[in-house]
């Protein structure tokens, strides 16, 4: 008996996405080893030393404490380096599969959604950082989790995910608090304290444990820190939030036409097509090329987003861009800090490229 067209089809699909993610796994492999790229940078080990602090029953609140975690638990099954390279690996490979499942429920596309696994497999930033230890990776995983399980209508385990994602990367917080008030103003009231609620769990559970630990409720201090680089003056690990706050608005006052050319130049090196540096092959200028593609990316997923239905998806899809644009704007940027947004952009993209297509033809 012969299998009908859909059957065919369905085998089809299976086997295409099987290939891409074959593909994307051993990408990432050359990505993360045979590429002998270095894999530490002075965050990287900041990020062990708290890792260290923890296995010792210690609580260092400099940078969250989400990814020193995640350093701890693979320490404990495998040697750390070797351990989170293979995480990295493992979670950048699953991120394409989500790209490709949420293309597929947000388009009813299987070729667009296969389209975008594979630009996801192959964009030049996704492979660089499989190589680095750092937040990266495991970040944009449990942020593609969350907009997965958000979009399966299971809110609280997304919430959960999100809540994952935030103790990796706090630069991302706009996401859950703007898509929380998004749904309370659409008459989803239960839907969105149930996110939120969930959301708050594992953050507030952290923060609760350093409390019982250091006596500091918080998930990290490194804003304050921030705020001294971003105003290139000294910092003091005794000066507070308040503090840095005052100086940031003093430094706007003294020289506001320096002030909000340091933001442009930020902002620039965080999207602009030529940035001003980058990481990975040592800033070279074909690499700053190759990293400039997330200026063209930009602009298409801002117009995918126009052109896409007024729901929550989409606008899932653009918050993580508009939440990293807004903190790393008003502080200081580095080309990796795009990095979280970047798969969600190119749904985005595929789709208004999508729309342009339709127009012209």
């Amino acid at each position: 008996m012969s299998s009908s067209p859909k059957s065919s089809e369905y085998y089809l699909e299976r086997i295409t996405l099987l290939i891409l993610l074959l593909a994307a796994f051993f990408v990432r492999i050359i990505g993360a080893t045979y590429a002998r790229m270095p894999h530490y940078t002075i965050d990287s080990y900041n990020y062990i030393w708290q890792a260290d602090i923890l296995r010792n029953g210690g609580y260092s609140n400099y940078f969250p404490n989400g990814y020193p975690l995640i350093i701890l638990l693979v320490s404990l099954f495998s040697p750390l380096e070797t351990g989170l390279l293979w995480l990295n690996i493992i979670l950048s490979l699953f991120t394409v599969l989500f790209v490709y499942l949420i293309a597929k429920g947000l388009t009813r596309n299987i070729k667009i959604a296969l389209l975008c696994a594979a630009i996801v497999t192959l964009y030049p930033n996704q492979v660089n950082y499989v190589h680095f230890i750092l937040t990266e990776v495991p970040c944009t995983f449990f942020l593609a989790l969350s907009v997965y399980l958000f979009q399966k209508e299971k809110l609280a385990y997304s919430g959960l995910a999100m809540g994952a994602a935030l103790i990796i990367r706090t630069t991302i917080v706009f996401v859950p608090v703007i898509l929380f008030v998004y749904l309370f103003l659409n008459s989803r009231k239960k839907e969105s304290i149930i996110y939120f609620i969930s959301f708050l769990i594992i953050p507030v559970s952290l923060m609760l444990y350093g409390y019982f630990v250091s006596g500091d409720f918080t998930l990290g201090r490194n804003f304050t820190h921030n705020i001294y680089v971003t105003i290139k003056q000294p910092y003091k690990i005794s000066y507070t939030k308040i503090q840095g706050v005052v100086a940031y608005c003093n430094a706007f006052i003294s020289s506001p036409v320096q002030f909000l050319s340091d933001r442009l130049r930020s902002f620039w090196n965080l999207w602009g097509f030529l940035p001003y540096q980058a990481d990975g092959f040592r800033g070279g200028l074909a690499y700053r090329l190759l990293v400039g593609l997330r200026f063209p990316l930009l602009i298409l997923g801002i117009y995918g987003w126009l052109k896409s239905a007024k729901n929550s998806i989409p606008l899932l899809l653009i918050l993580p861009a508009v939440s990293i644009t807004i903190i790393h704007t008003l502080f200081f940027s580095s080309t990796r800090f795009t990095f979280p947004a970047e798969p969600f952009l190119i749904i985005l993209a595929v789709i208004g490229i999508r729309k342009i297509l339709r127009n012209n033809v």
